[in-house]
């Protein structure tokens, strides 16, 4: 009777269990997350004083983050969105999640020193698993410049919270913000380092400071590192100070001139005009040399820029760059490329994690949220280039032989994957409802239905990356 049950037992141990849930390709991407042990430095370097009982405090930490990646708005809807899908959860290694209320009490119980050790943290994951490869140990200096575009936006607040005050914020009179500084690698869309302030704090107060996060995140200790890097700077950025400054560190730079008095004085010695690529909004315009440039602590040009305006005037700009064999429209358009750009992240952080209405009363309970949302953008962005990168391996195996309809449809897959922003990648492709298989408590194959948009590309994708980790993805057959 014995040897029947301990048989039994193995059978049920070895069977196949299969779950209908949401989020199914999260859950496949999760299980690859927890091998990789992605949240590690998290558990290992943030020490909160709090008791243990069910959850360790840091595992609060990551049920923030994983529930802002699942769709919640807020700490509150945990309960509705992640709380419930026990799937999910196993998925990441967890076999329940805490109360959103327990969660709030630790992210409101939180320190100064906590919130360094987060960000410490952060860094590591960012500098294990960021897609441009710049921090790896045995990175050299890449033969590329690597852009880098710092942003100051502000976070609208109820005027009792700690740190507010009156800022600018377009089209809204006296409204009482925060100031969220940002750090974005604009070929990947990837936070490479963020800071919050007080509403009233300007961009040219923060930039040294930014510039400090910068070499941390992205271990710049070496000024051979920071010489390829290119600081991509709006005009509340270019004082004297702030441009001398990335200079003399070694940096790369294309910035705007920030005194007006200065651009005025600078645009006189322009002795020809010549027409450029038009804006964004297709105004036409020109550009000119500088031929009195103001002298920094390294050499660069000056290109103007004059801009028609409504009144039969023109509006004028100078652009600083370090790049002396560019020619006049180079330095413009890439200039134009800023634009947009960290608009773009803010924008896609707003509405695809509802970043704006994740608000808390305290100063440093913020800044562990937006370090929490600052991940979750991170992984969002991972995710998805590890999907486009499994693709493309899967083409280039193909590349020798003629185009067959599979590898014109990976060519499809990675431009759908391309396309899309956080907002239609989370809920076009990660939150899709089907089916999860499990053995024992391992996952081993995902089933999608098949009548979702654009599924034959996503099946694609997910097979490409999933074969590895023994993931099977096939679609369900009773639909």
């Amino acid at each position: 009777m014995a040897k029947k049950s301990i048989s039994r037992c193995k059978k049920r141990r070895h069977k196949k269990k299969t779950v209908s849930v949401t989020h199914v390709p999260l859950c496949a991407l999760g299980a690859v997350i927890e091998e990789k042990q992605l949240f590690a430095p998290i558990h290992q370097q943030v020490f909160i004083s709090q008791k243990q009982l069910d959850y360790r405090p840091t595992d609060k930490r990551v049920f923030t983050m994983l529930g802002i990646v699942a769709g919640s708005e807020s700490v509150y809807e945990i309960n509705t969105v992640l709380r419930p899908n026990k799937t999910l959860l196993r998925a990441f290694g967890y076999r329940k999640c805490a109360d959103q209320s327990v969660i709030q009490t630790t992210i409101n119980a939180a320190t100064h020193i906590n919130v360094c050790e987060l960000s410490d943290a952060i860094d590591d994951i960012f500098q294990q698993h960021n897609c441009i490869g710049l921090c790896a140990d045995d990175a050299q200096s890449p033969s590329k410049l690597v852009t880098i575009d710092i942003d100051l936006s502000a976070l609208p607040i109820s005027k009792t919270a700690q740190g507010a005050e009156k800022g600018y914020v377009a089209k809204k009179k006296n409204q009482y913000t925060r100031q969220l500084a940002r750090v974005i690698i604009p070929s990947t869309q990837e936070i490479v380092t963020q800071q919050l302030y007080s509403g009233s704090t300007k961009s040219l107060a923060v930039f040294k400071e930014m510039v400090d996060s910068i070499e941390q995140s992205l271990q710049l200790k070496d000024k051979t590192k920071r010489q390829s890097i290119k600081l991509r700077l709006d005009a509340g950025f270019g004082t004297d100070k702030n441009i001398n400054f990335a200079l003399w560190r070694g940096y790369q730079i294309l910035v705007k001139v920030y005194s007006w008095k200065r651009v005025n004085k600078l645009v006189k010695s322009v002795k020809h005009w010549i027409a450029v690529p038009s804006a964004a909004d297709n105004t036409p315009r020109e550009a000119g040399w500088v031929t009195m440039p103001h002298r920094y602590g390294r050499k660069t040009v000056a290109v103007a820029v004059r801009t028609p305006t409504k009144k039969g005037t023109y509006s004028y700009s100078v652009v600083v760059s370090t790049d002396t064999q560019a020619s006049l429209a180079t330095i413009v358009t890439d200039y134009d490329k800023r634009s947009g750009v960290p608009e773009s992240t803010f924008c896609q952080d707003y509405q695809g994690l509802k970043l704006r209405r994740r608000r808390k009363n305290g100063f440093v309970a913020q800044q562990v949220l937006l370090l929490l949302s600052q991940l979750a953008h991170n992984l969002v962005i991972w995710m998805k280039q590890w999907l486009s990168n499994a693709v493309v391996s899967t083409l280039m195996m193909g590349e020798t032989q003629p185009k067959t309809k599979r590898i014109k449809q990976a060519m499809l897959t990675h431009k759908t994957l391309d396309e899309r922003g956080i907002k239609r990648f989370l809920r076009q492709i990660l939150w899709l409802s089907g089916r999860v298989v499990f053995k024992g408590s391992r996952i081993v194959g995902i089933i999608l239905n098949p009548l979702y948009p654009l599924i034959d590309r996503i099946i694609i994708a997910l097979q490409a990356f999933l074969l590895p980790y023994q993931i099977s993805v096939s679609l369900d057959k009773r639909e």
